[in-house]
């Protein structure tokens, strides 16, 4: 297999999703080691995920923070 089909065959996406054995992630990481194309590759999709789940933390945030004034201003109103 060569870099590309190896990159095409998913398991640079497992690796960053932990869905690998140890010996498939030293295979992913021996790639890595041995090809620069497969090395960016898995950096990119590192980089997409740390985004994403940064994103996404961010929009969990502020629905909370959007509950919680809620509630207090609820409160406020009762109290009133």
């Amino acid at each position: 297999m060569n870099e590309f089909d190896y990159i095409k065959s998913g398991v640079l996406q497992d690796y960053c999703l932990g869905l690998l054995t140890e010996q498939e992630k030293k295979s992913v990481e021996s790639m890595c080691r041995d090809y620069p194309e497969v090395a960016r590759e898995l950096e990119l999709l590192q980089d997409v995920l740390k985004e994403y789940e940064r994103t996404n933390n961010l929009s969990r945030q502020d629905e909370l923070r959007i509950r919680v004034w809620q509630a207090v201003k609820k409160l406020w109103e009762e109290k009133s």
